[in-house]
């Protein structure tokens, strides 16, 4: 279900985020000329924890983000209702037959996840 979206929070978070995202991109391009540069001397390996570091934080941001989606999610009320198509079962209980037919009013009901 896709959910409604205040358009007014949402122009305030394109301009910041957008701002942010850029400033990010900007900083990590900015890293590329050392590895290029004879300035600079560097291991595999501080390379491997460098880029750790980024995507670690990078995961953690996605998250928090991506938490919000799922706090909707769980807030959001369950909803059940019976078919309104009659049932009708027999069962065969030492030669005594009960016929069973149930006609329901597509009532529904709520109930929250605990």
């Amino acid at each position: 279900m896709e959910r409604v979206v205040n358009e007014e929070k949402r122009k305030k978070f394109v301009e910041f985020a957008g701002k942010r995202v850029n400033n990010v991109l900007h900083d990590i391009q900015i890293l590329e000329p050392m590895a290029r540069s004879n300035s600079y001397d560097f291991t595999r390996k501080d390379v491997d924890d460098m880029f750790n570091a980024m995507q670690e934080t990078l995961n953690e941001a996605k998250e928090e983000f991506n938490k919000k989606f799922d706090e909707r999610a769980r807030a959001e009320k369950k909803v059940f209702s019976f078919s309104t198509d009659i049932v009708s079962e027999e069962v065969n209980d030492n030669s005594n037959t009960l016929d069973f037919e149930a006609e329901t009013n597509n009532n529904e009901v709520n109930f929250e996840e605990q």
